[in-house]
C-alpha cells in the first residue's frame, strides 16, 4: 500500500483508484447490512439511532433539534421518531434546566434494557476479533467521516473530553465533577466527559 501512495505514475494512480473504489463498495455493503440488522426489537434503523443518541448524548444535546442535526434529517421526521419511542416507553421528556420552553429527552429503564439487545453489538463482537487492526481502522474511518462532515458543513458531535472547550481537572471544582466546560462554565463529571456533545469543537489540524 505504501508504495502505491508514493507512486505518481499513471499505473500507480489507477491502483489507488481501484483500492478507493473497492473500499467505498465495502463501506456501502456494510451500511446496507447494518441497516437490515436494525429492523429488530420492534424498532426501525432511525429509532435505533435515536435511542442510542439519547443514551450517549450529554445534557446540552438531548433535544429534538440536536437529534435532527446528528441524524442529518428534518425536525418533522425526528418528531415522528421520538413519538414512536415515547409510545413504546423507551424515552421520556424532562424539563430543560435552562429553557422552560424546551424539553430534554432521556432513555427510560426499558430503553436502557432494549439497548442491551442492540443489534449493533453483533458487529462490535466481530470487530473485537480484529483487535490488532482496530486502531488503524478507527483512524481511517474517523478521517473519512470528518472529511465528509467538513464538506457538508455538518456538526461533528464529538466526545466531550476530546473537545477544545474541555477543561480537565479544573481547579476549585467538586471531586464528583472535577472537569469544566469552557463554553458554558458548567462542571463536568467523568461520565459527562465520555458523552457526545452538539457543541463539540476540534482543534485545527
Amino acid at each position: 500500500m505504501e508504495h502505491l501512495i508514493s507512486d505518481l505514475s499513471p499505473k500507480g494512480e489507477t491502483a489507488r483508484c481501484d483500492i478507493a473504489h473497492r473500499v467505498t463498495g465495502l463501506i456501502n455493503r456494510l451500511g446496507r447490512t447494518l441497516h437490515c440488522l436494525q429492523f429488530s426489537e420492534g424498532l426501525n434503523p432511525a429509532q435505533w439511532e435515536a435511542l442510542r443518541y439519547f443514551a450517549r448524548a450529554n445534557r446540552y444535546s438531548r433535544t429534538p433539534s440536536a437529534l435532527a442535526d446528528y441524524l442529518g434529517t428534518t425536525k418533522g421526521t425526528v418528531s415522528q421518531t421520538i413519538k414512536a419511542l415515547e409510545a413504546k416507553g423507551l424515552v421520556d421528556r424532562v424539563p430543560h434546566n435552562r429553557d422552560r420552553r424546551a424539553v430534554l429527552l432521556q432513555t427510560t429503564p426499558a430503553g436502557d434494557a432494549t439497548l442491551q439487545r442492540d443489534p449493533m453489538k453483533r458487529i462490535e463482537l466481530l470487530a473485537g476479533d480484529l483487535v490488532d487492526e482496530l486502531p488503524a481502522a478507527r483512524d481511517f474511518l474517523q478521517r473519512l467521516v470528518s472529511g465528509l462532515q467538513e464538506n457538508e458543513a455538518t456538526s461533528g458531535f464529538g466526545v466531550c473530553k476530546e473537545c477544545t472547550h474541555f477543561c480537565k481537572n479544573a481547579v476549585g471544582l467538586e471531586a464528583e465533577a472535577p472537569h469544566r466546560c469552557g463554553l458554558t462554565g458548567d462542571p463536568l463529571t467523568q461520565g459527562d466527559s465520555a458523552k457526545i456533545c452538539v457543541n463539540h469543537h476540534c482543534a485545527p489540524s
